[in-house]
């Protein structure tokens, strides 16, 4: 039996590395204007500099530059939100004031690199196996964060079982909020017609009416 090729061959040599970084942030780029699944191999050894040889010498395909591409937003994300913590309402007790940040950051946060997030999203789906344990500890630390600024309002939350209720309502929201920016052209998302405004005021409604039961 052939062995099967590993997706993505790690870089051993400094030069490698460097090449493998071009590849990574030619596709980035790249991401900007294009959906994944319309951008080809020769674009992005063009942006890179780089040749088809030598992208094929890293990847068995362009799908393998995806684990890659959701390790290198998840440090992005992290230091992102770390800077979020230090500004902003999240530590004012103030139910409403924290569920429209909530609803700010999640907007903002798709909205910024809508491309490369839709790419990602429909990865971890359909790979979730190659999400590592470092990966998911990183992503439930940013979410605790978001749940302990809402339970730290825990006068204005009148639902029986608060925490249950704040982990439902940031689930809610983050999946309104791909879904309409993400794929907006689904014929779900495509019928809710609105602007991001609308969706970050309607997202604050929904956070708070859901855990305050008004």
């Amino acid at each position: 039996m052939l062995a099967t090729r590993p997706a993505h061959q790690r870089p051993k040599q400094t030069r490698s590395q460097r090449t493998q970084e071009r590849l990574l942030r030619a596709t980035e780029r790249l991401l900007v204007s294009h959906r994944f699944e319309t951008i080809t191999v020769e674009q992005i050894v063009k942006a890179a500099r780089s040749s088809v040889g030598s992208f094929y010498a890293r990847f068995r395909d362009k799908d393998a530059l995806l684990p890659l591409l959701y390790e290198r937003y998840d440090h992005s994300l992290g230091k992102e939100r770390e800077k979020c913590s230090h500004d902003g309402p999240w530590k004012s007790g103030d139910l409403r004031e924290i569920a429209g940040a909530i609803a700010d950051l999640f907007v903002q946060t798709y909205r910024a690199r809508p491309f490369l997030l839709r790419a990602l999203a429909l990865y971890v789906r359909s790979q979730p196996q190659d999400i590592d344990d470092a990966t998911r500890r990183r992503r439930e630390s940013q979410h605790q964060f978001l749940v302990d600024a809402l339970l730290a309002c825990g006068e204005q939350i009148h639902h029986p079982a608060p925490r249950r209720a704040v982990e439902f309502a940031l689930y809610f929201a983050a999946t309104a909020c791909r879904d309409r920016i993400l794929f907006a052209d689904s014929t779900h998302a495509g019928a809710l017609q609105g602007d991001d405004a609308e969706l970050q005021r309607e997202i604050r409604h929904m956070i708070v009416g859901y855990l305050t039961g008004r």
